[in-house]
């Protein structure tokens, strides 16, 4: 109405009455508006805004921090069922009430971050969280989930950048850690991500998956030609004892045992081909080949433990068939030939 529209008594009063709508244990009262909180949140604003002479200020900031209050409870019922964008936005207006009383709501904020970034909104995630770094929010999955985010847009500059950040923050961090190493990973940049991986070991000692990714990046060097015989030789004793610690820890990791199987093939074909070059009747030939045939005999138990946890690879069952033939296994032989069939 037009002569009391301009009031801020009648917006007071419309905020008072959507906010009982919405807190009432009533369900007829509750189906009378949708939006009730929301309605009543605007109100309040409203009322703020016109309420000139401070007659309903004492009252106001009473009836605000319920509001926000009941905002950060719908936020976390629709986190509850992965409803995140509405989580996102009511952890966002809980943090606007509670700092238009002064100060920052920096964990409602970073609530709505996670929320933003599980809803897919990459660009507003990095946005609220790279405002609680500038904050100095003391949280270091910050730093982790900036890297990540930026590393799956392939802006690996800026996730190391980030990474870096966190390090210098919280340098042992477990997930920046494993963030950072990623971010190398993608780089290209092997030696730097052994060297976090071997730093993440010192702190988890019973994670198979940080075992098995140091036993492959090892193996990355025991591949690599350009490197030294004896850096090569470390390389390969280092994947071989982080694989079977890999495989100790979980029993089931197929990853890992058919990686060290492989290893021990790739080591015994190494050796054959060095023996293959010697001159004919050296008598290193026989020990070459001898040394290769307990290569191939220390794979086995490996790969016939990955065929066990995955039935049907053919890489495994054509790796034993080789190594069966060569060591003549006849009886398995057989067997892994009918598997193949």
């Amino acid at each position: 109405h037009e002569k009391t529209i301009r009031k801020a008594k009648t917006w007071f009063y419309a905020g008072n009455i959507y906010l009982n709508i919405y807190m009432s244990d009533n369900e007829e009262y509750n189906a009378l508006s949708e939006n009730a909180l929301e309605v009543a949140y605007d109100a309040y604003k409203k009322t703020t805004e016109l309420d000139t002479k401070e007659e309903f200020k004492n009252k106001l900031l009473i009836n605000m921090n319920i509001i926000g209050e009941q905002f950060y409870n719908m936020a976390v019922e629709n986190f509850k069922v992965n409803n995140y964008e509405a989580a996102k936005d009511a952890f966002l207006i809980s943090g606007e009430i509670n700092e238009s009383f002064g100060g920052v709501d920096s964990l409602a904020t970073y609530y709505a971050a996670i929320c933003a970034e599980y809803a897919g909104d990459t660009a507003e995630s990095v946005a609220l969280y790279t405002e609680l770094m500038e904050l100095g929010y003391e949280q270091p999955n910050l730093y982790s989930s900036v890297a990540n985010i930026y590393k799956s847009q392939d802006k690996l500059e800026d996730a190391e950048e980030v990474a870096l950040l966190g390090r210098e923050r919280f340098p042992a961090d477990l997930n920046i850690i494993i963030a950072q190493t990623n971010v190398y990973l993608s780089m290209g940049e092997s030696e730097k991500a052994l060297a976090n991986l071997e730093l993440a070991l010192e702190q988890v000692q019973d994670n198979p998956t940080i075992f098995f990714a140091v036993g492959s990046q090892y193996n990355i060097m025991v591949d690599d030609t350009t490197k030294s015989k004896d850096i090569r030789e470390s390389a390969f004793l280092s994947a071989e004892s982080a694989y079977k610690n890999a495989i100790e820890l979980d029993p089931e990791y197929f990853d890992a045992s058919y990686n060290l199987g492989a290893l021990y093939v790739n080591k015994a074909a190494e050796v054959i081909t060095v023996a293959n070059e010697l001159p004919l009747g050296d008598p290193m030939y026989n020990e070459l080949k001898t040394e290769t045939e307990d290569y191939l005999k220390a794979a086995v138990p490996y790969l016939e433990m990955a065929v066990e946890l995955k039935p049907d690879d053919i890489n495994t069952l054509v790796s034993l068939k080789e190594i069966y033939t060569r060591l003549g296994m006849m009886e398995k032989l057989q067997d892994i030939n009918e598997r193949l069939k």
